[in-house]
């Protein structure tokens, strides 16, 4: 994949619009699980036609450009990445279901600590007093924001904190197992990988399609929009500014998220919420700027 020196201003400020659009696109999952879930929806059904469709688009690209698939050498790693992007997306969109979208948000962005902590504990990386710092800004957000207002079940907190866990395994797997590819071959198997779990989740489960033309409607935007739009945004901005300051872009998208549930669901953000979701997003902004973690679908 082509790289991009700093040094050249337009390259870059097109590199920051396009990852800017990229978290922008992100966050609007929120408004799209809205409408669904209001046609009857559950979160299997959902993720299964939200992986299902932009896996199946994301084929026929690769076909149409023939671009082959990894080897089965890479195939089998990629695609269990693709289990821990689903099992957080379960996590996350059932959480936001259960309690407050702006909570779901802020601890599914507590991630980058999780990330980090293992870096330290296991990796052998240098605790310095930023990172330290960072994770104890991240820690006591979650505890702001969820001991403090909780609105919802306990059950929400745990499936929410359930997908930072998730993507941050994902994150940390797919960093030590999988060498660096085409970043769309990546992405594509990795959405493959998590219509293969919701698949198996459906015939194990069940789950529920939306009932109405609109709900079916917001699961073709969710697809689009907030799925392949941002994939290929942010592969193709992100070489142009840097794995650092894509990642800080990215903090982006718990805001516009979190908007979303003000503006669209009438969620109210109580002075403990919104401490705790400052904290925990001024602690990604630094850890991810110090590592660079982030997925690309």
């Amino acid at each position: 994949m082509q790289t991009f020196e700093p040094n050249y201003p337009r390259e870059y400020v097109r590199g920051f619009t396009l990852v800017l659009l990229a978290a922008f696109c992100y966050g609007l999952q929120p408004f799209f699980a809205h409408f669904a879930y209001a046609a009857g929806a559950d979160p299997v059904g959902l993720l299964l036609i939200r992986f299902s469709l932009a896996a199946g688009m994301m084929l026929l690209w690769l076909r149409v450009k023939r671009v082959r698939l990894p080897s089965v050498r890479l195939l089998g790693p990629t695609l269990l990445i693709g289990i821990g992007y689903a099992a957080s997306a379960l996590g996350y969109y059932s959480a936001s279901r259960s309690t407050s979208i702006s909570l779901a948000v802020i601890l599914m962005f507590s991630f980058p600590a999780f990330v980090t902590l293992y870096a330290i504990l296991f990796q052998s990386e240098t605790a310095s007093p930023g990172r330290l710092l960072s994770l104890l800004l991240a820690c006591g957000g979650v505890v702001v924001a969820t001991g403090l207002h909780i609105q919802g079940d306990i059950v929400g907190v745990a499936w929410a904190l359930f997908a930072a866990l998730s993507y941050g395994a994902a994150i940390i797997y797919g960093t030590a197992r999988v060498p660096p590819q085409n970043p769309l071959v990546s992405a594509t198997v990795i959405l493959l990988g998590g219509a293969l779990t919701f698949g198996c989740a459906w015939w194990l489960k069940g789950g529920s399609w939306p009932q109405t033309p609109l709900g079916w409607s917001a699961c073709l935007g969710l697809a689009l929009f907030a799925t392949i739009l941002p994939i290929a945004t942010f592969v193709s901005g992100s070489p142009r500014i840097g794995a650092s300051d894509a990642s800080t872009l990215s903090t982006l998208e718990p805001i516009v998220a979190v908007c979303i549930a003000i503006l669209l669901v009438g969620e109210e953000m109580s002075p403990s919420l919104l401490a705790g979701g400052a904290m925990v997003v001024i602690a990604a902004v630094l850890l991810s700027r110090s590592r660079g973690t982030r997925l690309s679908p």
